[in-house]
């Protein structure tokens, strides 16, 4: 008899190798490429601690994860509805890949996100009094702080760049915007559910296409000459924003999290009245002051009122219904999404400032890695593609033979010829690309000898 280690392991190369999963240049809702041979092996027994968030793995199950949540989702294409694709379409629903998908979720929901039980606890008696008292000091200490998008944005060397960068995370959450809370407005949790379901209906715009706020994104997206089809820009999301979508879903997919799914709600509508005020002054500094920031300014102006719904509506009601005993799964909720933001805002920064620094890097040659211990050795033929990965260490890539380019962001490449090198850092996210006839590269690691000179 099989094991369920052993079920798990056939599930998930059912799953992750199935053709949708692999590398396509043509733009679909379905395709969406994997790192196969990466996921397959991973093990997924030990769930990652929160110092291994710049892993390669993070990155790759939170990818899986997304796939198998959208797979509840209706996608469409928005254009180009000539070539749409039928087969395509049927296989992503397909009962086959979905029972797949569903059986490997929960593990793979334990592997990227235990690590927010080992980091967060609450601690203490709480009511709804200290419940409030403390949350909207939190939320005080976001309304009056300086805004670091704002800073890092503006202060870029390309702010422009930084600013697309920076959208082109939001659109694999906005191009589907309030998705998650609809798996919570089904049932009956009484006058709570009509509650909820008005906050959703103001993010579909009250079935007025024009206001619906993915609607509004849509357009900002067209009026950065950027793409607003679903996951264009697949290769780019940061594990950290894969994090924020993938949190929703998991906290409203498992209806025993329901609780913790109504305190990130009141995190995220809370905090989104202020710090849309600091994305919306960003966008107009960025690109000036005519920039239509409606998105932004829409959230500013509503979420102000669904924080107050959220707090008045859901939460007292509910604790007054459930007891104090819920508080708690509220409070985590709160916390664990707020952690989540802070990690993808400094994962963003963090990007951004390597993405200038590149701009005034030369590639080194063969002097840049002597000394260091050769981790392997690649041989690729013309056009292959590296879906984008990132490393836990830093390391040094180097063109042996060809050339070989590699690829940052939709707007930041870098082209390496024989004998060109560059350090990629740790948690970077990249990917390459081969456009010689062939290519080998290697990539390099630092020895102790060498990080103690």
């Amino acid at each position: 008899m099989n094991t369920l280690q052993e079920i798990f392991k056939f599930y998930l190369e059912k799953y992750v190798t199935n053709p949708l999963f692999q590398y396509h240049k043509e733009l679909t809702p379905y395709h969406r490429a994997l790192r196969a041979a990466d996921l397959l092996s991973t093990d997924f027994e030990k769930p990652l601690s929160f110092n291994e968030l710049t892993s390669n793995e993070y990155l790759q199950a939170h990818r899986v994860l997304l796939n198998i949540y959208e797979q509840d989702l209706v996608f469409l294409p928005r254009n180009n509805t000539n070539s749409w694709d039928m087969l395509s379409f049927k296989e992503f629903y397909h009962d086959d890949l979905k029972q797949a998908g569903e059986f490997i979720r929960p593990k793979l929901e334990s592997y990227v996100f235990k690590f927010l039980n080992q980091e967060i606890e609450v601690e203490g008696v709480w009511d709804i009094n200290k419940f409030e008292e403390y949350t909207s000091q939190v939320l005080n200490e976001i309304r009056t702080s300086e805004s670091q998008l704002f800073h890092n944005i503006t202060s870029s060397k390309n702010p422009q760049r930084a600013a697309r960068f920076f959208i082109a995370q939001c659109a694999g959450d906005f191009l589907t915007e309030a998705s998650a809370m609809g798996r919570n407005v089904l049932g009956n949790f009484g006058q709570e559910t009509s509650e909820l379901f008005k906050i959703f209906i103001d993010e579909y715009g009250y079935g007025v296409h024009s206001k619906k706020h993915s609607t509004l994104f849509e357009n900002m997206c067209d009026a950065l000459n950027m793409s607003a089809d679903i996951h264009t820009y697949w290769q780019y999301y940061l594990p950290s924003s894969l994090a924020l979508i993938n949190y929703f879903h998991y906290v409203s997919k498992n209806h025993a999290h329901f609780f913790k799914y109504i305190g990130a709600l009141y995190f995220t509508e809370a905090a989104l009245a202020f710090t849309t005020v600091s994305q919306s002054a960003m966008m107009k500094s960025v690109f000036g002051d005519k920039f239509n920031t409606q998105y932004f300014d829409e959230h500013t102006h509503i979420d102000v009122h669904h924080g107050r719904m959220a707090l008045e509506k859901l939460i007292k009601p509910l604790v007054k219904k459930f007891g104090n005993q819920v508080i708690s799964e509220m409070l985590l909720g709160f916390e664990q999404f707020r952690m989540l933001q802070d990690l993808a805002d400094e994962e963003l920064f963090k990007h951004v400032i390597f993405h200038d620094q590149l701009d005034h890097i030369a590639p080194s040659s063969e002097n840049g890695y002597k000394g260091m211990s050769k981790l392997n050795t690649f041989y690729e033929s013309k056009g292959l593609v590296s879906i984008s990965h990132i490393h836990p260490v830093d390391e040094f890539f180097v063109v042996d033979k060809g050339t070989v380019e590699l690829t940052f962001s939709p707007a930041v490449n870098l082209t390496l010829n024989e004998g060109e090198g560059i350090m990629l850092k740790k948690g970077i996210l990249h990917g390459s690309k081969v456009l010689s006839t062939d290519a080998t590269y290697s990539v390099y690691m630092l020895t102790d000898e060498v990080v103690t000179q």
